[in-house]
């Protein structure tokens, strides 16, 4: 996969945590991620569809979800609430990012599918035909792993 693609999510994410949330981050540089994802225990996974096929993963612990919506809420952990918020910060994130990738790349056609939002203990998210790349978001809230692989790599 072009890191050049994974910078365009990596910028979207910082952006969007310090205007959504008032949150400083750090984005690590992007590392090869192995065929089997190990979540933190809350996954939001959303497909790309287009020339490139794909999809993106925001996971983090459930402890960092809860707190990150209390920050962008104000409101106190409600299940549904940081279901919701999460789902939405991550559409945001990945529609930025994609709206950046389409607009240096004519022709390529990428769209998002609805998100999908895995929790739970020792979750492992398995992307047989894809080429990922990770990087680790460092929040004062905790760690946020952002992964992006699209069909046949680069």
């Amino acid at each position: 996969m072009s890191a050049n693609y994974l910078e365009h999510f990596s910028a979207s994410m910082l952006q969007n945590l310090q205007e959504m949330a008032g949150l400083e981050a750090a984005a690590s540089q992007p590392a090869v991620q192995e065929t089997a994802f190990a979540s933190q225990g809350f996954s939001v996974i959303i497909g790309i569809t287009g020339k490139r096929p794909g999809r993106i993963i925001l996971d983090t612990t459930q402890e960092t979800a809860c707190k990150l919506s209390n920050t962008i809420n104000g409101e106190e952990c409600d299940e549904e609430f940081v279901l919701d918020t999460m789902a939405e910060l991550t559409n945001i994130v990945s529609g930025n990012g994609i709206t950046t990738v389409n607009n240096a790349n004519s022709g390529m056609g990428l769209m998002l599918t609805p998100p999908s939002i895995f929790i739970g203990n020792e979750l492992t998210i398995v992307s047989p035909k894809l080429n990922a790349e990770v990087v680790a978001v460092t929040t004062p809230l905790g760690l946020i792993n952002l992964s992006i692989g699209f069909e046949g790599g680069k």
